[in-house]
């Protein structure tokens, strides 16, 4: 996802680290295991009620839940393995899954697996394909979270005279509808713009035009995103919508927001459209006398669909000594129980597919969530580099800025980019 590091941050990122005491925990006797997570108040609860109901069924095995930071997790995580002090479980999601595979600290699953018997293809296959290598899977996904889900405010596209919009829509149908969404004062000033992002977010418009970043995600030799003419398509497309189009908020207006996040302008009325993934929703349920629904990221050209992920589950390190242990932890929270209790909340959608097609359906706000279930189709994931993040926060973020705030153009931006991507090589070593 939500770049996945964003939309993670965005959902989970804490403070502080803490451990948790667990109301169900006994204080001696039997096997102890740490598990490692980080995340917001409403999933860390899910996962202290899992733990709780899991000692009751296992009183033989204690669990101390470790939470971590999410911009320190995977460094602190890596730190311990090192120095023999690691978790024996962890949460990853899919983006920071490459820091702990590529650097040999998962323990393979499929012995696992295949003694318990296991199905696999509950689960959806994309992500499970994400956490598997060679095949060999080393995480039991918890979720998955397409970023391409666009709240639209009933309110401006009933004020514009707009039907709703439909999940078959093209970008040529968002280019007329986001133009007709804009709002200005007597004086020419942009009261309402149709359209936001959650942050500055390039993947969904490159995938969505057939766009790539390198030559095999699993595997990558060598960077694609400067010279794949599909991806200047997409890059040139989200540059229009902000400066030839000019109905989805520059730069410069953001900044004279004040901080205002751009989840906040819309249910303030600020903006009409805002894409973000489905974690938005226990917040927009919130907001009072709100009328607002959900719709896929419209097709790209030839009706192609593509847009990143995010995405989690649970792991063991190959530091841990007591695996016998970790893996009934992971099988038991990666299951039916942990799965509900998360669909529950509207906060996720869950990686096992019959709880995503019940649960999670749970006629509440937003009504069209159920495209989710087809969104997963079309998710693409990050490179497994141990250097995606360096690369694509510290350069190619920063090229792309000059081309939203109007100062360089995508072809420019492009050619910029080709000799430093050449010069910093995907790093799978």
């Amino acid at each position: 996802m939500k770049n996945l590091r964003l939309v993670m941050v965005g959902l989970v990122c804490l403070s502080f680290l803490s451990v948790l005491s667990l109301s169900g925990c006994s204080k001696s006797g039997g096997t102890k295991i740490k598990i490692s997570s980080w995340g917001s108040p409403e999933e860390n609860q899910i996962l202290v009620n899992l733990l709780n109901d899991f000692q009751k069924l296992h009183p033989d095995i204690q669990v101390e839940l470790e939470r971590v930071p999410y911009d320190q997790y995977s460094t602190k995580l890596l730190t311990e393995v090192a120095g023999g002090l690691a978790p024996d479980v962890i949460f990853t999601e899919v983006g920071n899954f490459a820091d702990f595979y590529l650097r040999g600290a998962l323990e393979p699953l499929n012995p696992y697996i295949q003694a318990d018997h296991i199905d696999l293809s509950a689960y959806y296959p994309q992500v499970v394909d994400r956490f598997t290598v060679d095949g060999q899977t080393y995480v039991i996904p918890r979720d998955t979270a397409p970023i391409c889900v666009v709240y639209y405010s009933k309110a401006a596209f009933d004020e514009a005279g707009l039907p709703y919009p439909t999940d078959d829509w093209t970008y040529e149908d968002f280019v007329a509808v986001g133009k007709k969404l804009v709002k200005k004062d007597a004086k020419g000033n942009v009261t309402r713009w149709g359209f936001v992002d959650d942050w500055p977010m390039v993947e969904p418009w490159v995938y969505d035009f057939g766009g790539s970043y390198v030559d095999n995600v699993k595997h990558p030799t060598k960077w694609t995103f400067a010279t794949d003419p599909n991806t200047l398509q997409g890059v040139q497309f989200r540059d229009d919508l902000i400066n030839k189009y000019k109905f989805m908020m520059p730069p410069s207006s953001l900044s004279a927001m004040g901080g205002m996040g751009t989840g906040d302008m819309f249910t303030n009325g600020t903006v009409a459209m805002f894409l973000s993934g489905i974690w938005k929703t226990p917040t927009f349920r919130l907001a009072k006398d709100f009328k607002w629904d959900v719709v896929m990221l419209p097709k790209g050209p030839g009706s192609i669909r593509g847009f990143g992920t995010g995405g989690s589950g649970y792991g063991i390190l190959k530091t841990s000594t007591h695996k016998k242990e970790a893996w009934e932890l992971v099988k038991y929270i990666s299951g039916d129980e942990g799965e509900k209790m998360l669909a529950q909340t509207g906060l996720a959608q869950p990686a096992l597919m019959k709880e995503a097609e019940t649960t999670f359906l749970d006629n509440q706000d937003p009504r069209n969530k159920k495209m989710l279930l087809d969104a997963v189709k079309y998710v693409k994931y990050p490179p497994l580099c141990k250097n995606w993040s360096e690369v694509n926060l510290s350069l190619i973020g920063p090229e792309l800025e000059k081309v939203w705030n109007g100062s360089e153009s995508a072809t420019e931006a492009m050619e910029h980019l080709k000799p430093v991507l050449e010069q910093n090589a995907p790093q799978t070593q």
